[in-house]
């Protein structure tokens, strides 16, 4: 490694190592001055999330993170997957937000001592290339995983939804309304399912507030995007715009849905099916070949060498 870039490494760590001292002296003036307000009775900014008031930190980290998003033009979408995460609180959207700008603020960071060290045995084009496709990969990570997160939680709603068509059904031949039966899964079902009694919660609560439940309904199950949901939500919409039979319709979902179970399930194991001859094919076609016909050979192979 040449003089000069050892005086750029160098340079670098102190510039970082400045950052990390100045950005060590900001946090204790901003908790000093939290301090300040508490002792003092100074109050917050009125309408301010508690979440920004203890930690405006992490509230620059979020707009940091938005900033990028928007860049992205992605804010809408990223909207919709925090939802079906599950992820509706301040704090978690701001802790998502904030990771979104420290992950490639940090990899920016890290990544320009790795290249340095590495300088002799790459040329400048593949060290820009690196340090880019780094750069990308960690903007990029905090959505993968969101996505991820996302998927998960959707797939285990979607697999309690026969259940919920069943306790539906159950508890509409007990006597009660949409609303009464909506009330009781969101609150005695969270050990069954979940993950759907979460996501029936805010809706119930929001109906109790006096909201009209045909829009809610409709709005969480198109935010879901789970078919199956939907078909169910506009069931319970149906019957309470118009009235009438809710238990046949229901029924009627629940056959469609094991239906269309059965058939995924016969599709997987036609697959697996195919998969497993390919595999008998490779490994045990060959094997037994030799097994068949390795005698004959050498016999053969014998004759002609002795003949």
């Amino acid at each position: 490694m040449s003089w000069a870039a050892l005086f750029f490494a160098l340079a670098v760590a102190t510039v970082v190592l400045a950052l990390g001292v100045g950005l060590l002296f900001w946090l204790e003036r901003a908790r000093e001055a939290r301090l300040y307000a508490r002792y003092t009775g100074v109050a917050a900014t009125a309408g301010e999330p508690a979440a920004r008031r203890d930690h405006p930190w992490l509230s620059r980290m979020a707009a940091g993170g938005v900033r990028i998003e928007r860049a992205l033009n992605a804010g809408e979408q990223t909207r919709t997957l925090l939802a079906q995460a599950g992820w509706r609180q301040t704090r978690a959207r701001l802790m998502f937000h904030a990771l979104s700008f420290a992950v490639p603020v940090a990899t920016a960071l890290l990544i320009t001592p790795v290249l340095l060290t590495l300088a002799t045995a790459l040329t400048p084009p593949m060290r820009v290339l690196l340090a880019v496709m780094l750069v990308i990969v960690a903007l990029l990570l905090p959505r993968f995983v969101l996505r991820w997160r996302a998927r998960a939680r959707r797939d285990r709603i979607e697999a309690d939804v026969l259940l919920f068509i069943n306790l539906l059904v159950l508890l509409f031949e007990a006597g009660l309304g949409m609303r009464q039966a909506l009330a009781i899964l969101a609150r005695d079902a969270k050990d069954t399912m979940p993950a759907l009694a979460d996501e029936l919660a805010p809706l119930v609560r929001q109906i109790e507030a006096g909201a009209d439940a045909d829009p809610l309904l409709h709005e969480t199950g198109k935010l879901l995007e789970i078919e199956a949901l939907e078909n169910v939500f506009a069931v319970l919409r149906q019957v309470e715009r118009y009235g009438g039979e809710i238990r046949q319709p229901l029924l009627d979902s629940l056959n469609e849905l094991q239906s269309r179970r059965s058939m995924a399930l016969r599709e997987q194991v036609n697959k697996t099916s195919a998969r497993m001859t390919i595999v008998l094919v490779l490994c045990f076609l060959p094997p037994l070949l030799i097994f068949i016909a390795g005698p004959a050979l050498m016999s053969i192979s014998a004759a002609l060498g002795s003949s």
